[in-house]
């Protein structure tokens, strides 16, 4: 019986934690989502471009994603929170995802109607 107790009760914690939806709170609209992850993605591609590797290595990641925090006002909590629920939910990830490539892809063609 004592063993069996203990058992029940992680498989219920398990079930239950899996499905439900985070505290709201920690949680990032769609809409405020996609620039946050424009941004991140930016300096992703400041950080393996060769041009601009020794002007971005001079800071620590974590500064340069502190200050993406701090521009969008949200905690690194929070987008992890979000992250990790939309990855249990594939169909909105990919919609914000093709948001995000569709303002990227917008900033390039603005790049290189800038250069002719």
């Amino acid at each position: 019986m004592f063993r069996i107790v203990p058992l029940l009760v992680f498989l219920f914690l398990v079930s239950c934690s899996s499905k439900d939806k985070p505290d709201a709170r920690l949680l990032i609209p769609d809409d405020k989502l996609v620039p946050v992850l424009v941004d991140l993605h930016l300096v992703y591609a400041l950080q393996t471009t060769q041009e601009f590797r020794g002007l971005v290595n001079q800071y620590d990641s974590i500064d340069v994603h502190s200050d993406i925090f701090s521009k969008h006002n949200i905690t690194k909590t929070q987008l992890d929170s979000t992250l990790s629920y939309l990855s249990r939910n594939p169909q909105d990830l990919l919609d914000i995802y093709d948001e995000v490539i569709m303002q990227l892809n917008q900033m390039q063609d603005s790049i290189k109607t800038l250069e002719k």
